[in-house]
């Protein structure tokens, strides 16, 4: 269903605000606050049903809802002295006061099974585009304790909340999923129904003081489950674990949906490619992690953006091809690859200011050029913006370990492990935290993390390296000769020169000083200067 008044256009199915011809990003608890004053703008709707329907109850400050009045208004070009939209009436609440109007659906995506045998396809620059939707069905209380029914309807909020802060998915509101609670519908039916391609479903199941969440992702064309988790749990306070469950779970959802995107952009002909294929093929390459599959993931981001120039995510996935080249190509090419992915992670962050992954990726760039205080706050901004999101408490943990707050780093690097155990760079989450206990002097943690690192596919050389650091420094001399010979076989002609220059982020030179130390009691021979590999960078801020 779609609604419009004045310039402005709500598609309640997609979630989705219009303004013109432009998309208008929203935050989820603002959307769903509009679209429910505009749904009873026959009355006047009160503070305390609006904390109910936003809130769910949850004990928030007025100013929390002012604010969020506020951002309804500004998203629909309404403002507190006009009020021509959102009108405050006094002591009593708010009303929808424009004139709407019913707009006709928009016809079925040309990429549905049902559509393609009509018409050739389109050329690539024609083709809608192929990101995925998902709704999250009501999560079923199998308990008969009261208050499991709210921690289920909350939880099933939360991860509806957090997914959608994850701007390349397309996530269906609530009221989408409501009418199927404790229904027993096919999958595919559903997909239908709400022209969605995945759905996630779960229970609650509480015993006493035990409770069993269970929760599955569904492919909803063809009803297939692709992924499924149970987290069992002893507690006092129910409610006290909803919103870490909801992270746990949205968190593992979208790198789940992520795998199976790359591999489907994988499998179809190139001739078919839109902009969202070329983006999802670019990062199956990229997380490869190496030097020529950095090149086709560039490609293919370039490709993207040929056919959608406003695509913001693949600004910022190039921005992110960039950051790795610098560190898996020769020194040299540093300063004009990171200048580079500055540019293009600005790029990103101007056209989606919203989205986690961009502002990730500008604040890994800050913190390679050594501005760490501009990088942290970056980073905190797309936290705040998306706490379940694992590659930014990753990038955070990174970055306050470059400059001296290992402490912290490593609880950011633990709850980036917890929230993704699979994540494609859980190579590099291992290899720093190696790095952040080998600098607070816990070496014989470093050594653990860094096998850890060590026997992930795609690892480089970094956990291999921080081994025979720690392991040097350790004077566990045949190990850590052991660990020498394995780093300059999967890294030939690997030197303390070349560890040197593999800090280009890090100001501290008695922190490198200490790794150069370790490494040399390890074995590793010096090698020349290495001071090509800093020319160029220059710390801004």
């Amino acid at each position: 269903m779609r609604l419009g008044f004045g310039d402005v256009e709500v598609d309640l199915r997609r979630q989705e605000l219009r303004r013109g011809d432009d998309v208008v990003h929203v935050e989820p608890q603002v959307f769903d606050l509009l679209v429910h004053l505009l749904r009873n703008r026959d009355r006047v709707v009160g503070k305390d049903e609006l904390f109910d329907t936003i809130w769910q109850g949850r004990i928030v400050s007025e100013a929390a809802l002012s604010s969020r009045i506020n951002a309804a208004r500004k998203a629909v070009g309404d403002d507190g002295d006009r009020q021509e939209v959102i009108r405050t009436v006094h002591k009593r609440g708010f009303r929808f006061v424009a004139a709407v109007r019913e707009l006709e659906d928009a016809a079925a995506a040309p990429d549905t099974p049902e559509a393609e045998p009509e018409a050739p396809p389109a050329p690539a620059e024609a083709q809608p585009s192929r990101r995925p939707s998902i709704v999250v069905l009501p999560f079923a209380n199998l308990s008969p304790e009261p208050d499991t029914e709210y921690f289920s309807y909350g939880l099933t909020e939360d991860i509806i909340r957090l997914l959608a802060r994850h701007h390349w998915l397309e996530v269906l509101s609530r009221h989408s999923g409501a009418p199927y609670k404790g229904r027993e519908v096919d999958a595919r039916e559903i997909g239908v129904a709400l022209g969605v391609r995945y759905l996630v479903q779960g229970s609650v199941l509480r015993h006493g003081e035990r409770v069993r969440i269970t929760a599955d992702l569904v492919c909803a064309e063809s009803g297939r489950q692709l992924w499924s988790d149970t987290h069992a749990f002893t507690l006092d306070h129910l409610l006290d674990i909803q919103q870490s469950m909801a992270e746990q779970i949205a968190a593992t959802i979208e790198p789940e949906l992520g795998r199976i995107e790359r591999e489907a952009a994988v499998r179809r002909p190139p001739r078919s490619f839109d902009a969202w294929d070329c983006y999802q093929r670019g990062l199956w390459h990229l997380w490869g992690f190496t030097v020529p599959g950095m090149e086709e993931a560039a490609a293919m981001f370039r490709r993207a953006l040929e056919i959608d120039p406003g695509f913001a995510r693949a600004h910022g996935a190039l921005a992110y091809v960039h950051l790795q080249s610098a560190v898996l190509r020769p020194p040299e090419d540093r300063p004009a690859l990171i200048a580079a992915a500055m540019a293009e992670a600005r790029t990103a962050v101007a056209l989606d200011d919203q989205d986690c992954m961009n502002l990730c990726v500008l604040g890994r760039a800050h913190t390679f050029l050594q501005d760490y205080e501009e990088g942290i706050a970056r980073l905190e901004e797309a936290l705040e913006l998306n706490p379940s999101f694992a590659q930014a408490w990753y990038a955070l943990g990174f970055t306050l370990t470059c400059c001296g707050r290992e402490e912290e780093a490593l609880a950011c690097i633990e709850r980036a492990t917890e929230l993704s155990p699979r994540d494609p760079h859980i190579a590099s989450f291992h290899a720093t935290r190696a790095l952040a206990h080998f600098f607070l002097g816990d070496l014989d943690a470093a050594v653990a993390f860094a096998r850890q690192g060590m026997r992930v596919p795609n690892a480089k050389h970094w956990p291999f390296a921080v081994l025979a650091a720690a392991l040097g420094l350790l004077g566990r001399k045949e190990e850590a000769e052991r660990a020498v010979a394995t780093l300059r076989e999967r890294h030939p002609g690997y030197d303390i020169a070349t560890a040197r220059g593999d800090f280009f982020f890090c100001r501290d030179a008695a922190k490198i000083e200490l790794f150069a130390e370790g490494l040399r009691r390890a074995g590793l021979p010096e090698g020349a200067p290495a001071a090509a590999s800093r020319a160029g960078l220059t710390r801004r801020g």
